[in-house]
């Protein structure tokens, strides 16, 4: 008996080159919540109207358990604001995010804007 047979069966026929190795796709948040997570679709793009709805709601919701907390949309920059109001007074104590930021992202905007034109 050789090395190389084992009951008259050669071994080197029976060896295959190893298989190469699978390129790894790229997988999305969404497609690696699906996979960790079967159970929930992947989620969908939100519209605007969505996102005045769940405002609305959430401004329903709060107001029945306290009148000091307001949600709005702020329409030119789409971002929802969080303030909190002194309901004796209607003074704004806390806004989240803030009326600077606010400020600093529509200013942003407007320059993005303007860099588009004078490029185009």
């Amino acid at each position: 008996m050789s090395i190389g047979k084992v009951d008259s069966v050669d071994l080197a026929a029976t060896r295959q080159a190893p298989a190469p190795a699978p390129t790894p796709t790229p997988v999305t948040p969404a497609q690696r919540a699906t996979q960790d997570n079967p159970v929930f679709p992947p989620a969908q793009p939100v519209t605007r109207e969505a996102v005045a709805a769940a405002v609305q709601s959430a401004n329903a919701y709060v107001q029945s358990i306290s009148t000091s907390i307001q949600f709005s949309l702020d329409h030119d920059t789409g971002r929802t604001v969080v303030k909190m109001i002194d309901t004796q007074t209607d003074e704004v104590l806390r806004q989240f995010p803030s009326e600077e930021m606010l400020a600093i992202s529509r200013s942003i905007d407007r320059m993005q804007g303007l860099i588009v034109n004078r490029k185009a």
